[in-house]
């Protein structure tokens, strides 16, 4: 086969040696058969690409016949080798019935680095001999021998040495130096020492130069990153810990701050320092000082002091990390890891200064200033892959979606000269931002096997894990974490990670216990912003939980902790939220009180989707009330800033919610257009939490407009996409779905199977309104089944709990519910009550369907009331439901204008109009029959007449 040779390819801790034809991991050989070894390089060098089998057959065996069956055996083998897990392809995916393609990332190592690369990996450790001897062996085995099938006692071999390199994902970290010791059975993470650079005091006191601050934390930071010896804190969490525990820049720190750094952030060493300008100009003089302490002893480690000039800042500070590196103990950056440090670094010092001063407003959740500071430092520098990686990030807080993928795709596309662990954590924010979950996923699983001590990856890699719709593996994810070393193993962001994805799972009851323990652990550190975030997160589980004023107390508690800390929008998010939580419980006025405050707090910051999000929940307001113009036009507005900041999701979701006032407003026909058009967009952007929810809608849609085949289907293609991601409370939304469908089918076993499922669910995630909700469908089939006793057990509980909850329109629907129970038993009076109750209730609704059930169980009760001669009674009956048949038919109602059909008839037969009632029965029976609504055509068949016509 003709390789390549004067390229060296990385992936990963793997490197690929075409010209030795060797792989090897952080140095260690990997020999393998050569046909493996040219399956391999193949795919690699393809790396992205689809590569049909025929197509790799033919490359790798140019000239010779082979069966399929050897390529799929050589590609488990080379899975084995690269320590693929069973249930998730990392490096090999395979597309069915086509071929495979390489996904991980591949940088191409030019000549003139391959020399240096391979010179430093000659210094790392190997495997040990016995390792080497078993895959040598069989590597030299497999040379001269047919392909595939192997002899058996080969496949063994294989298989053996496999097992004895595989690379376990949490694990497999080895330090650069020093022997190999085989993995234990239970994997054990190796930490390297831990730096914080916290930052350096301004001697001068000039606000103008406070910049060098931040820009020497970062700068250090990357010097010290270079050959991954040590694990240093980012400049993020350095912010954070400095703000939480009111860390002021010093020259040092006493012991006790130290202790709560190394708490905080799990720092075994804290370097910190001064500076201090003299002169003016470019020529101006910088002395810079570095103290190094070990936070455990508190003891001075060692000291460094460096002077340069403005316009030689940047060798100032590589001289005082190369000092700093061998204070502690490390060995000096090589020619390709000084490139990289190089890379990492603005290319001028104005553009470090605006680069550094925008990370400070960044982080002080200045987002506008930070965009204007990062957009000038490009400006000077417009191929700096960091700068494009802050801006994006800018302009993600700012809800700019689409402006922010494009600076993050920019540092992507720029990112190949950065340090292999710059490049993938640009590689991963990319890939959130494109929203591209899986190979987000992919990229911080990759990150957390390369660094398997750093929780921060760990941490990212579970947030993607549930924008991926995988919040199981989330929760996997944070039992991983759990098990590092302390003070990592107990950071309340793992609990804060749990509380996250149990949400996402429908789990409230997970949720809030997870949320309270992290709120617990933060108080204990002093971490006031985390604490808040937690405290945000028990307030939803409480209020899913049906506890609302507790909610809204603890909502207050988190909006506190946001103001003191100067976090804006944690401010306004709170206060969106208790918006929420309060026109659930029917306070409307309040609500809106809190959301209009909201807005205009995103509004002072420039939070576009903040705005966005305000705006929507305002309108939801409106629209629990009925009032559907008001709410038609703010989610018009939502969507029209959706649309400006280039957010797809929240176009989608806006449009979907649009749908919803449609619906509400008889248009199924334009709810359905736009629902489908949302679904387009969730499959696109891979979205499939809101891509399951949408699906469900459409069935509701479906189902409302009489296509009972598809509404089942559809039902069950959203099903089939929430049973996978573990999204509870959509499971059983669906679930309740179906049995409608199966009723409406005359299939009440099975419905009654559904909706108990869906009760179940909704019972154990502590739903008490929905809960309330199937209870009440399940009365409703009692009633079907010719049990009016035991369904009015069930709809009085049902109804009591909407009371409870404080929805009006729902707590109409179980009085419906109950009239047509107490009238099958002949309690007249208490029928006449309920539906008095339903009429007082529902007023103010918009919704059609209960208002076509209002109209039903009235003609029917108040038809039964009725004195002789009846003849005003029905004909005021009729007249109603009349108005409601003509009303559900121009809407496109289907299954309700056959209830209302048959209800019609009915009336007819009982009440002097038989002929006229049978027709319209017999007609019925056929119409609804060809819609495949069984139950409904069994009814009107059914019907014979017994109650005699009043005289």
């Amino acid at each position: 086969m003709s390789m390549q040779p004067r390229r060296l390819y990385e992936c990963g801790p793997f490197v690929l040696d075409p010209l030795n034809r060797a792989l090897l991991r952080t140095g260690e050989p990997l020999p393998l058969p050569p046909k493996a070894f040219d399956t391999l390089l193949v795919l690699v060098q393809h790396q992205g690409d689809l590569i049909e089998k025929e197509e790799l057959l033919k490359k790798v065996w140019p000239d010779t016949f082979v069966e399929e069956n050897n390529l799929t055996q050589y590609i488990s083998l080379l899975r084995k080798v690269l320590g693929e897990r069973p249930d998730h392809k990392q490096y090999i995916e395979t597309v069915p019935k086509l071929g495979y393609r390489f996904v991980a990332p591949v940088r191409e190592i030019e000549p003139e680095e391959s020399k240096s690369v391979l010179t430093r990996l000659q210094t790392q450790t190997g495997l040990q001999a016995e390792e080497k001897g078993s895959l040598a062996k069989a590597a030299k085995e497999e040379q001269g021998t047919p392909p595939f099938p192997l002899r058996q006692g080969l496949i063994l071999k294989f298989a053996m040495a496999v097992i004895a390199i595989a690379v376990v994902g949490w694990g497999s970290y080895r330090l650069r130096s020093g022997t190999t010791k085989v993995q234990p059975a239970t994997p054990v993470v190796a930490t390297r020492r831990a730096v914080a650079v916290l930052g350096f005091k301004n001697l001068a006191g000039n606000d103008g130069s406070d910049w060098l601050s931040t820009a020497f934390v970062e700068m250090l930071s990357t010097e010290l990153s270079a050959g991954e010896q040590f694990r240093t804190v980012s400049g993020e969490d350095v912010a954070r810990v400095k703000s939480e525990l009111k860390i002021t820049d010093a020259s040092t720190l006493s012991q006790d701050t130290l202790a709560r750094v190394r708490k905080n952030v799990g720092a075994d060493i804290s370097v910190t320092g001064s500076y201090l300008e003299l002169g003016s100009g470019p020529e101006k003089q910088i002395r810079l000082d570095i103290q190094v302490q070990d936070t455990t002893s508190g003891e001075t480690i060692g000291s460094i002091a460096e002077v340069g000039t403005a316009a030689g800042l940047f060798q100032l500070v590589s001289r005082s990390g190369a000092q700093l590196r061998a204070r502690l103990g490390a060995t000096a950056a090589s020619s390709t890891e000084e490139e990289e440090i190089r890379a990492a670094l603005p290319s001028t010092p104005e553009g470090a200064r605006l680069y550094a001063q925008g990370l400070a407003r960044l982080r002080s959740f200045d987002a506008p200033e930070a965009q204007k500071l990062f957009t000038q430092a490009l400006a000077l520098d417009p191929n700096y892959a960091l700068g494009h990686s802050a801006l994006a990030a800018a302009w993600s807080a700012l809800g700019y979606d689409e402006r922010a993928r494009n600076e993050a795709q920019r540092a992507f596309d720029l990112s190949r000269g950065l340090a292999r662990q710059e490049r993938l954590v640009i590689a991963g924010r990319f890939r959130e931002m494109n929203r591209e979950w899986d190979k987000a996923v992919d990229t911080y699983q990759l990150l957390c096997s390369l660094f398997p001590d750093n929780l921060e990856y760990g941490l990212r890699l579970a947030d993607a894990q549930v924008s991926a719709g995988r919040g199981k593996d989330a929760q996997s994810t944070a039992a991983k974490l759990r098990k590092l070393p302390l003070p990592a193993s107990e950071d309340p962001q793992i609990d804060l990670s749990d509380a996250i994805a149990a949400e996402s799972l429908g789990q409230f009851t997970e949720e809030l216990q997870s949320a309270k323990l992290a709120a617990k652990k933060g108080e204990t550190l002093g971490e006031d912003l985390l604490v808040a975030r937690a405290l945000v997160k028990q307030a939803w589980a409480l209020s899913r939980l049906g506890e609302s004023e507790e909610a809204i107390a603890t909502l207050a508690r988190a909006r506190d902790l946001f103001r003191l800390a100067g976090d804006g929008q944690g401010v306004a998010s709170t206060l969106r939220i208790t918006a929420a939580v309060l026109s659930g419980e029917g306070e409307y006025a309040k609500a809106t009180a809190a959301a209009q405050e909201a807005l205009r707090a995103f509004e002072r910051i420039g939070d576009k989707r903040g705005m966005a999000q305000s705006l929507n929940t305002l309108a939801t307001i409106d629209y629990e009330q009925g009032n559907l113009k008001p709410a038609k036009q703010l989610f018009e507005k939502t969507l029209q800033i959706q649309r400006e900041v280039g957010s797809k999701i929240n176009i989608a979701g806006a449009l979907g919610n649009i749908a919803n006032v449609l619906d509400q407003e008889g248009d199924l026909s334009g709810a359905q257009k736009l629902t489908e058009e949302s679904i387009q967009v969730f499959t696109e952007v891979g979205d499939q939490r809101a891509l399951g929810t949408a699906l469900g809608n459409l069935a509701m849609l479906l189902y409302e407009r009489g296509n009972l085949p598809r509404a089942r289907k559809t039902y069950e293609d959203a099903l089939r996409i929430k049973r996978t991601i573990g999204y509870q409370r959509g499971i059983a939304y669906d679930l309740a779905g179906l049995s409608q469908v199966s009723e409406a089918e005359n299939d009440l076993e099975n419905a009654r199977k559904e909706q108990e499922e869906a009760l179940a669910i909704r019972n154990k995630i502590g739903e008490k309104h929905n809960a309330a909700q199937s209870i009440l469908a399940l009365a409703e089939l009692k009633l079907e089944e010719g049990k009016p006793a035991e369904a009015e057990a069930l709809a009085v509980q049902a109804t009591e709990q909407l009371k409870n909850e404080k929805s009006p329109a729902d707590e109409a629907d179980g009085q419906i519910v109950l009239a047509r129970c107490w009238l099958a038993e002949g309690k007249l009076s208490d029928a006449q009550k309920a539906v008095e109750r339903a009429v007082a209730r529902s007023r103010g609704s918009a919704s059609r369907p209960l208002r076509f059930d209002l109209s039903m169980v009235s003609a029917d009760v108040n038809v039964t009331d009725a004195k002789p001669p009846y003849r005003g009674a029905i004909s005021e009956a009729e007249k109603r439901l009349r108005a409601s048949l003509a009303e559900a038919h121009k809407c496109g109602y289907v299954g309700y204008e056959f209830k209302l059909r048959l209800a019609l008839g009915e009336l007819e037969m009982k009440h002097g109009q038989p002929n006229a009632g049978r027709s319209d029965l017999a007609h019925l029976m056929q119409d609804a029959k060809a819609g495949g609504f069984t139950l409904l055509a069994r009814q009107a068949a059914d019907y014979d007449g017994a109650h005699a016509p009043p005289r």
